[in-house]
């Protein structure tokens, strides 16, 4: 993805690079298949970003480009250690002339049009988002930030530059390792052999308990590079493929990329095995040479190697009008508006490659383009964090939305005062209380946004408050067998679920509440949910799925009770659109943003209809169990109004559906009674 397709043909070799063989070299000139692949590859990632329903495996594209980055990467290198002209700071002065121009651009243009659009907090992360990009440390940072409460990708102008980060990380190492076996004269295929397995044993070792971090880590992906430069050894150091292994090379590469388009779905645990049908794909359509059928036809046509040309600015400019339309336009911009911004994305990416990475490339003075580029890019940088530090303010004038906008992503979990637990692995999170007992809380966020609360009953009444575990995952519903799509988002729930429930079972536990957001679960929408029976997968919201599901959860409260324990169902509290700070304010991002005259509060009558079923079936479980029933409605409402602001006119929520934190100390005192010592008999089972 980063660097030309163009490879010179080297000077006669000094010395080869040891080998279990003899190696026979021959030289690698401009292969337009390898533009056809970097085009495929693009092209996949473009229609996976703007219609992920349709073409629901295009992120594959990104290993593909992984492998051919690798490939002619590892080309460049091998060569010019064989020819006794390998330098470190050659290397790398190549690699920035050949990244950092089209990064620069995008980068500023981000950051420019991102000042002129976004709000305080959103500017606040794009600050950091560009710095990250300027560091190439991208995927790093939003292997940190991923989780329930981070913002949709959608919304991350950046979160494309992921990628480039793994890349860059990789070419840190890679350099080194091949001048070392050079040098040492060790054996190339046994070493990375070697660095490849322990990659990819990193990859499936994580891939089942933390699938983010096998996504982002480079640790878990350089496999994939290494792939490419396997193939650059076997070209420039093995007898060329006979025209029948060629040819077979290409017809299975190519059914393999098909498999990997039509079997690879989101919800996928990947990269894990399933990566090595793009890898594998790519790896033989390039060692079937340009020769064949399909490479000279399919990937080497003019059309595919124009694009494959142009992948990389195209790769880079295509995101961030994505995602600023999703940010404009409501998380869904039109057809129309989608076929625009990829037309646009391919004049920028042309007008790049034209404009700026041809000429720069080939200007003489190399030192002062070199300077240049680095001082860009990191002044860049600093100011990415500068803004992340709030030295440089947003253009966009509130008018007095302030009091709204300041509500956004204001959630407190854990608080200071907890305390870290694992349980079977899972980590949960504790508040020690000088009373006897102990009250676990199992849950998702809606289970969480009572934590501040807890912590302030805990420091106003310390002797008269037992210790309480949150275990809870946010996003995860409180069933057993569920499953939270996407995985790569959710990818402990079922671990975090199953740990909850079996700490609860414990002899020390008195008390047990159990509440979720159960009416965005059990619903007609929810199509992000799947339930295990040990067979097969049932998908939400199918009524089999859903039954399954209750009656898993009536199981576990029934079991609990069994062994003694005071299970308490705590429904959903009042949610909804009305409530979301951002339905409080009007305007325009391109002018200003003023607040609305009038803010509905919501009718808990109407709220209570829309989700009559799944009421109905958690008020059954807990009759059918003997478990306790708390509704917050009777708390937060007044008669059929809940009121969406507080006295002062705050929103008194962050989103449509978790409270402030000011708001649940305030107004969660309807589970005081679930954190004071044992009732006698209280916890005896029907």
């Amino acid at each position: 993805m980063t660097v030309t397709a163009h490879a010179a043909t080297p000077p006669p070799r000094t010395a080869p690079l040891p080998g279990p063989a003899t190696p026979t070299p021959h030289a690698l000139a401009y292969r337009p298949d390898i533009d056809g692949l970097r085009a495929v590859a693009v092209t996949a990632v473009l229609l996976f970003h703007c219609w992920p329903q349709w073409f629901v495996s295009g992120f594959v594209g990104v290993d593909i480009f992984f492998v051919i980055s690798g490939y002619l990467i590892s080309t460049i290198l091998l060569k010019q250690l064989e020819a006794g002209r390998f330098s470190i700071l050659d290397f790398y002065s190549r690699r920035v002339r050949r990244i950092f121009p089209a990064l620069l651009v995008v980068l500023l243009a981000t950051l420019a049009f991102g000042w002129m659009v976004l709000l305080h907090g959103e500017f606040t992360v794009l600050g950091k988002h560009v710095a990250a990009g300027g560091g190439f440390v991208s995927n790093l940072v939003l292997w940190v930030e991923s989780g329930y409460f981070d913002s949709s990708g959608n919304t991350k102008p950046l979160l494309h530059l992921w990628s480039l980060g793994v890349e860059e990380q990789f070419y840190i190492a890679w350099p080194l390792i091949l001048w070392l076996v050079f040098t040492k004269r060790y054996n190339f295929l046994l070493v990375t052999g070697a660095i490849f397995c322990a990659s990819m044993a990193v990859n499936l070792g994580s891939i089942a308990s933390n699938p983010t971090a096998a996504f982002y880590s480079p640790l878990s992906r350089f496999w994939e590079l290494m792939s490419g430069g396997v193939a650059a050894y076997l070209h420039l150091h093995r007898r060329p493929w006979s025209l029948q292994q060629q040819r077979w090379a290409a017809a299975l590469g190519t059914l393999l990329m098909v498999g990997a388009f039509a079997l690879i779905k989101p919800q996928a645990l990947f990269p894990g095995w399933w990566a090595l049908l793009p890898v594998a794909a790519t790896f033989l359509l390039i060692m079937a040479g340009p020769a064949t059928l399909i490479n000279r036809h399919l990937l080497g046509n003019r059309l595919a190697t124009g694009i494959g040309k142009i992948s990389y600015p195209l790769y880079l400019w295509h995101w961030p009008l994505l995602s600023y339309a999703f940010i404009l336009y409501g998380e869904k911009p039109s057809y129309l508006v989608k076929i625009g911004l990829m037309t646009g994305a391919l004049l920028l990416a042309y007008l790049t490659y034209r404009l700026l990475e041809t000429p720069l490339r080939h200007y003489r003075n190399t030192p002062r383009v070199v300077g240049a580029l680095v001082t860009g890019v990191a002044l860049t940088a600093l100011i990415g964090f500068g803004i992340n530090a709030g030295l440089l303010r947003e253009r966009i004038d509130v008018h007095g939305s302030d009091v709204y906008l300041n509500a956004l992503n204001d959630f407190d979990f854990p608080g200071a005062s907890f305390k870290p637990i694992r349980h079977q692995g899972i980590l949960f999170q504790q508040l020690t209380g000088k009373a006897p007992g102990l009250t676990v809380f199992i849950g998702d966020s809606l289970v969480q946004q009572y934590g501040p609360h807890m912590e302030q009953l805990m420091a106003r009444q310390p002797d008269q408050v037992n210790s309480v575990i949150f275990a809870t995952g946010g996003g995860c519903q409180p069933v057993l067998h569920t499953i939270r799509l996407p995985r790569f988002q959710f990818p402990l729930c079922p671990q975090t679920i199953a740990a909850a429930y079996d700490l609860a079972s414990q002899p020390q536990v008195h008390t047990v509440m159990i509440g979720a957001a159960w009416y965005a679960y059990f619903n007609t929408y929810n199509n992000l949910t799947e339930y295990d029976t040990g067979s097969q997968i049932l998908p939400f919201p199918s009524a089999a799925a859903q039954d399954l599901a209750y009656a898993s959860l009536q199981q576990s409260v029934a079991s609990l009770r069994k062994a003694g324990k005071r299970v308490v169902i705590v429904l959903q509290p009042p949610s909804g659109q009305a409530y979301d700070p951002r339905n409080m304010y009007q305007g325009s991002r391109l002018d200003s943003i003023y607040p609305l005259k009038n803010i509905p509060n919501v009718d808990l009558v109407s709220f209570n209809h829309a989700n009559a079923a799944a009421r109905a079936r958690l008020i059954a479980i807990a009759a059918a169990t003997g478990a306790e029933l708390i509704d917050p409605t009777t708390s937060l409402c007044e008669g059929n109004t809940c009121h969406v602001l507080d006295a002062s006119g705050a929103p008194v929520y962050t989103d449509t559906t978790h409270m402030r934190p000011s708001y649940s100390r305030r107004v969660a005192n309807y589970l005081d009674d679930l954190v004071m010592p044992p009732r006698a008999g209280a916890a005896k089972a029907p």
